[in-house]
C-alpha cells in the first residue's frame, strides 16, 4: 500500500494542491516558505499517531491567506492510497472493501475541518430564505474556530479542488447558496470514521525533522535514535546474561559502599546531622553507590565514540565535526526505522524525512539516496539539494512554485514519455543543475553564453541573476527541446527563454552558392542550418507561454561585439597576446567601421582562445558601460516575471552611483520614478539606458511623464 495522492485544499499556503507519489522515494522541491513542511505536516495529520490529539483542531491562521475571510470554509486534506492489501485498515480505506486484494485497488482518507452542523444548518436556512446577500456576512461574522470541528472520512469521492464541485458541497459564499447538512451524500463525502486510531496504528509513519543541532538531539532522552535503538536492544539481552550483568552491578555497588573513604564520609555527615538536630531527631544516612541494575537503564549510560573517518581518533560527540554528527544522526534515524519495521508488522511503511542536506554533507548526499534501500517502505524527502533532487526520478517529484498568497504544485514529468524522463533524469544527474529550482530558466548552448550572461548582468545591474532567481543552464548543444520540454501548462509553471543563435551570415554572400569560398560556405551552411533550427523552435515552443525562443542575429560574441562592447575585448587582449603588434593588430580591426570586420574578429578571438576560456578573459574586463545585447535582455525579462520593485530599485541606485559620481541628491530618498528619470536619455540621439529597456520589457508601469 502507498499514498498516490495528497489533495490540500485551503490548508496554509495551499488554496487548492495536489501532489502525485510513487512508491519508493519521492521528492519535494521548492524554495524557502514554499510550503514544503506544511506538506509532510498534513501527511502527518493523517497518518502519524505520535503527533498530539489536538494536532488537527485548526488555528484562524491555518487557513489559505488566498481566501478573503476563511469563516465558513473548509480545510481539506485527502490522501488517496494504491495497491491496497487485505489489512483491517486497508479494508477501512478501500472503496470496494470485498475486493481489495485487486491488482489497482484505491482507498481514500481524509480530514475535514469544517463548520459544525448547526452553523452549517444557519448557512442552509440564508439559502432557504432567500434574504439578501449582506445578511450573509452577518452569519459568517460570528463564526469563531470553537464552532468549527474535525472529521476523519474514508472512502472519498470529493474532489474539493474543483471548484464546481467545492461550491456544491461547502458553498457558494458570492451567490450565498449552501448545501443542506442533512443531505450530506456520504458516497461523495465519505463515510465518517470512528476508527481514526486504528488506521494510525496500523501504519507505520516516521517523521525525520529538519535539525540545526544535532549534537543536542542525540543527548536527548526522549528524542535520541540511539536510546531509542538502545531500548529495543534490552529486549534481546539473554535472561542468563542479564542476570550475570546485574549480579555484577551490585557486587559493585556494594564495593564502592563499602570503601573506606565512602564509610569515614557517612560518619561525617551522620556526625554533623547529630551536632545539629540532636540523636532524637537527626536521620539515618548512608552513602551508596546506585548503578542501574535495569538493562534498559544500564545501556542508557552507553555513548557513541566515533571520528570522522578510520584514520581519525575516537572522541566524544562534542569532538566530532558538524558534518561527521549529522551523518551519525540521519544514519541512526533509518536505523531505528528499520529496527521498529522488523518489530512491528504493519500494513504499511511512511518515511518522512525533512531536509535531510541539514544532516548530510553535499558530496554524501546523492550515494545515500542512491544506495540505501527503503525497501516496503514510501519515502518522501523535502529538499533545497540539488545532489538529492539529481538522484531522484522525474515521475517522484513535486515541484512547489510560490505564487501570490498561495503555491502551485507541479508535477515535471505529466504527460512525457519513459525514453524523455530517462534522458532528463540522466542530465541532471550528470549537471547537478539548479534547474527544478530556479523561478526562471535561460537554456544556453555554450559555455560563453553561461560565463557571460551572468557577468553583464552583474556588472550593469549590480544584482547576480541568483538574486533574482534566474539559472543559466548550458545544454552543450542546440539541443534544447530535451530540457525545454519541462515547461509547459502540463508541467513546470516556470518561464523557460531559450538563447540560440540565429547564425546569419556577417557579410553579404554571392548569389549563387557555387561562387562561394570556403569561409563563405561555411557561414552559407551556418546560416541554412540556423534557419532550420529557428523554424523547429518556434513551431515546437510558439504557443506555449512558458517557452519562447531568443536569437542572436549572429552568433553570440559576433553580437556581443557588435554591440558597443568592443572595449571589453580590446581590454582582454593583452591576456591573449605578447607580442604588441600582435595586440595593436587585432585592436585596428576591432575599431573598424566596418561591422563584419568587427565580427570576424571577435569570432577569430574566440576561436583562437576557446569559447569557454575567452569569454572568461572578457567578463574580467565588463563595467556598468556594457551594453546587453537586446536579445538577451529581452530574454532575461521574460524569465523575471517575478521580479520585485526592491530588486529595480536597487538596479536603479546602482546605475545611478556609477552614472553620476558628483550627483548632489540623496538618492535613498527618491521614488522609483525619480530614479528612473535620472537614467532617462536626454536627446532622441542618446542611448537608452539599459535598466529602462528592462523595465520596459517587464512592463512595469510607470509615471507618464517619466516617459
Amino acid at each position: 500500500m502507498y499514498i498516490s495522492e495528497l489533495e490540500v485544499t485551503n490548508f496554509r499556503n495551499f488554496k487548492n494542491a495536489n501532489f502525485k507519489f510513487k512508491p519508493g522515494v519521492n521528492t519535494l522541491i521548492g524554495e524557502n516558505s514554499s510550503g514544503k513542511s506544511n506538506a509532510l505536516y498534513a501527511i502527518r495529520l493523517l497518518l502519524d499517531d505520535t503527533l498530539p490529539i489536538n494536532s488537527s483542531k485548526f488555528l484562524e491562521s491555518d487557513f489559505n491567506q488566498n481566501i478573503i475571510d476563511w469563516k465558513g470554509h473548509w480545510i481539506v486534506l485527502k490522501l488517496t492510497f494504491k495497491d491496497l492489501d487485505s489489512s483491517e485498515a486497508a479494508s477501512f480505506l478501500a472503496h470496494h472493501s470485498e475486493d481489495v486484494t485487486a491488482e489497482e485497488s484505491i482507498g481514500t482518507y481524509a480530514l475535514y475541518y469544517r463548520p459544525n452542523k448547526a452553523i452549517r444548518k444557519s448557512l442552509f436556512e440564508f439559502t432557504q430564505q432567500s434574504r439578501p446577500i449582506e445578511e450573509l456576512d452577518e452569519i459568517l461574522k460570528s463564526i469563531t474556530v470553537n464552532d468549527y470541528e474535525t472529521v476523519f472520512t474514508c472512502r472519498v469521492n470529493a474532489d474539493f479542488n474543483d471548484e464546481q464541485m467545492y461550491k456544491e458541497l461547502v458553498g457558494d459564499f458570492e451567490q450565498g447558496i449552501f448545501p443542506n447538512p442533512e443531505d450530506d451524500n456520504t458516497n461523495i463525502l465519505g463515510n465518517i470514521s470512528p476508527h481514526i486510531t486504528l488506521i494510525k496504528k496500523e501504519v507505520s509513519c516516521t517523521f525525520v525533522k529538519a535539525l540545526r543541532n544535532v549534537i543536542a538531539e542525540l543527548k536527548q532522552r526522549k528524542s535520541s535514535p540511539l536510546l531509542k535503538l538502545l531500548r529495543g536492544t534490552a529486549n534481546d539481552i539473554e535472561i542468563e546474561e542479564a542476570d550475570a550483568i546485574k549480579k555484577q552491578i551490585k557486587t559493585l555497588n556494594k564495593n564502592i559502599s563499602e570503601l573506606e573513604e565512602i564509610d569515614i564520609l557517612t560518619k561525617k555527615i551522620k556526625a554533623s546531622l547529630n551536632r545539629t538536630l540532636g540523636y532524637t531527631y537527626s536521620p539515618n544516612v548512608s552513602v551508596k553507590s546506585e548503578l542501574p541494575e535495569e538493562m534498559e537503564t544500564l545501556l542508557h549510560s552507553l555513548t557513541l565514540w566515533v571520528g570522522d573517518d578510520a584514520s581519525s581518533n575516537q572522541g566524544k560527540l562534542d569532538d566530532l565535526s558538524l558534518g561527521g554528527a549529522n551523518l551519525i544522526y540521519i544514519t541512526l534515524k533509518l536505523l531505528e526505522y528499520e529496527f521498529y519495521q522488523d518489530q512491528e508488522e504493519k500494513a504499511a511503511h511512511f518515511l518522512l524525512i525533512e531536509e535531510p542536506e541539514a544532516h548530510i554533507h553535499t558530496h554524501v548526499q546523492k550515494t545515500l539516496f542512491d544506495n540505501y534501500h527503503f525497501e516496503n517502505t514510501q519515502v518522501i524527502i523535502t529538499t533545497h539539494s540539488t545532489h538529492i533532487s539529481s538522484a531522484s526520478k522525474i515521475d517522484s517529484v513535486n515541484i512547489l512554485i510560490k505564487e501570490s498568497g498561495f503555491t502551485k504544485v507541479c508535477q515535471p514529468n505529466n504527460g512525457l514519455d519513459a525514453d524523455t524522463c530517462k534522458r532528463i533524469e540522466r542530465y541532471l544527474d550528470a549537471t547537478r543543475s539548479t534547474l527544478l529550482f530556479a523561478k526562471g530558466v535561460m537554456l544556453v548552448e555554450g559555455d560563453a553564453e553561461l560565463i557571460l550572461i551572468p557577468a553583464m548582468f552583474k556588472a550593469v545591474f549590480g544584482l547576480s541573476l541568483d538574486e533574482i532567481g534566474v539559472s543559466v543552464i548550458n545544454v552543450s548543444s542546440t539541443v534544447f527541446e530535451h530540457i525545454a520540454c519541462l515547461f509547459d501548462e502540463q508541467r513546470i509553471h516556470r518561464k523557460c527563454a531559450i538563447v540560440t543563435d540565429l547564425d546569419e551570415a556577417i557579410e553579404t554572400l554571392p548569389g549563387n552558392p557555387e561562387e562561394d569560398n570556403n569561409e563563405q560556405e561555411k557561414m552559407r551552411n551556418s546560416q541554412t542550418a540556423g534557419q532550420i533550427r529557428s523554424t523547429l523552435l518556434d513551431a515546437t515552443y510558439g504557443i506555449n507561454p512558458w517557452v519562447e525562443v531568443f536569437y542572436a542575429p549572429h552568433t553570440f560574441e559576433i553580437d556581443f561585439a557588435l554591440n558597443l562592447n568592443t572595449y571589453e575585448i580590446k581590454e582582454s587582449l593583452p591576456s591573449i597576446y605578447k607580442r604588441q603588434s600582435d595586440i595593436d593588430n587585432s585592436t585596428k580591426k576591432l575599431d573598424s567601421e566596418d561591422k563584419t570586420i568587427v565580427g570576424k574578429e571577435a569570432l577569430r578571438l574566440a576561436n583562437k582562445e576557446g569559447k569557454g576560456w575567452f569569454a572568461l578573459l572578457v567578463s574580467e574586463k565588463l563595467s556598468y558601460e556594457t551594453v546587453i545585447p537586446e536579445y538577451i535582455l529581452r530574454a532575461i525579462a521574460f524569465t523575471s516575471k517575478h521580479i520585485k520593485d526592491e530588486h529595480l530599485i536597487a538596479m536603479a541606485k546602482y546605475r545611478i552611483k556609477e552614472l553620476y559620481t558628483d550627483l548632489q541628491v540623496d538618492i535613498n530618498t527618491m521614488t522609483f520614478d525619480e530614479l528612473i528619470e535620472l537614467l532617462l536619455p536626454e536627446n532622441d540621439e542618446e542611448r537608452e539606458d539599459d535598466l529602462v529597456k528592462l523595465i520596459k520589457l517587464l512592463g512595469v508601469e510607470l509615471k507618464e511623464h517619466v516617459y
